[in-house]
């Protein structure tokens, strides 16, 4: 009885430190997701989503914010557009069809061609774009 005595207590004690060191990772990973949540909710107040009722996974959460950000993204890009067209406009008033300017490329130009009108406005456009940027990005 002894020897079984013995080993019963081997293996509660192996179990007990077993239980011991998972309460442990338990408590560390509870920790990290008291963190990721706190920064989550950092990120929700300072893009100003709203939150949805019922979301409180953070898999949810981050997906609402990825689809937040998207949309942010969106508008700005429309209104740098909006933007590059006003400033067109403000230059040339009606000397520019700015409806055909909205289709693209005049028909007609070679690739080569495209190539090097587009290396003639990179300086320019990039000016454009820094001064856009200052108005659309905070």
């Amino acid at each position: 009885m002894t020897t079984q005595r013995l080993e019963a207590e081997g293996v509660s004690a192996g179990l007990a430190m077993e239980h011991a060191e998972a309460m442990r990772n338990l408590l560390a990973e509870s920790d990290e997701l008291g963190i990721l949540s706190a920064a989550i909710g950092v990120v929700y107040n300072d893009l100003e989503v709203v939150r949805s009722e019922g979301t409180s996974s953070l898999v949810a959460r981050a997906v609402e914010i990825t689809a937040w950000v998207r949309q942010l993204e969106r508008d700005a890009f429309r209104t740098e557009v909006h933007q590059s067209f006003v400033i067109a406009h403000s230059h040339y008033r009606d000397s520019i069809d700015m409806e055909t300017t909205s289709l693209g490329f005049t028909p007609g130009y070679t690739n080569t061609e495209l190539d090097e009108i587009e290396a003639v406005m990179a300086s320019l456009s990039w000016d454009l774009a820094n001064k856009i940027e200052d108005i659309v990005l905070p």
